[in-house]
């Protein structure tokens, strides 16, 4: 698989084979409990079509591949090829057909239309702000009339322990990417896009927030 990475946005393909043990190891079973909870606000029929955007190493592609009347279904992105390469050798070991390649958020290589439900968690601070513009505009291209999209990701503190965490992770990775988040930004980005009915489904840790939208058309 080529290594190139594609973007200007952040990627974490240089440490993608610590990613897993790192996650899971250090935090003593929060991460899949944060994918669990995530699963739980994602409003989708079992014969949806859903992408998956910043997938990383495809774990909660896979916890939903499980939820679908067909696996295949699904299909998770990430710009970073060596996440990808791990996500396949994962579903491949649980014979799950779930599909991962190799892909950008602000150039999405689907037919309009293409998806009933999107799903990004803990990736758009990874990415500034025109990326985030472009990636909100992609999403909504690719949704299907009446489609929903779920935005997990860092927003606008509510603890001292939040702000604390976010602002210092800002400047001490000296990273730009994250302002819009913290200054709670996303909503109005996506609105820019396109999207309506937005609403907050839930703030965790001070610091996260679960963002659902839809594109308008369809019925009801």
């Amino acid at each position: 698989m080529d290594n190139t990475v594609l973007t200007r946005g952040r990627h974490l393909n240089h440490v993608a084979w610590l990613y897993d043990p790192v996650m899971e190891r250090l935090s003593f079973g929060r991460e899949r409990k944060f994918r669990e909870k995530t699963l739980q606000h994602m409003d989708f029929a079992s014969n949806d079509r859903i992408l998956d955007i910043g997938c990383g190493t495809g774990s909660l592609t896979l916890l939903v591949a499980r939820q679908l009347e067909e696996a295949s279904l699904i299909t998770g992105i990430d710009a970073a090829p060596k996440m990808i390469a791990i996500a396949r050798r994962k579903a491949a070991k649980l014979g799950c057909p779930a599909v991962f390649s190799v892909g950008v958020s602000e150039e999405l290589d689907f037919e309009d239309a293409s998806f009933d439900f999107v799903v990004n968690s803990m990736f758009t601070h990874h990415i500034d702000h025109e990326l985030k513009q472009r990636s909100f505009q992609e999403m909504y291209r690719v949704l299907k009339p009446g489609g929903k999209i779920l935005t997990v990701d860092i927003d606008r503190p509510t603890t001292l322990l939040g702000a604390l965490m976010g602002w210092g992770a800002r400047y001490l990775l000296i990273q730009e990417e994250l302002v819009d988040n913290l200054k709670g930004n996303l909503p109005a980005l996506m609105a820019e896009a396109g999207f309506d009915s937005i609403g907050n489904l839930e703030h965790v840790h001070g610091l996260v927030s679960f963002f659902s939208a839809r594109k308008g058309g369809g019925s009801e």
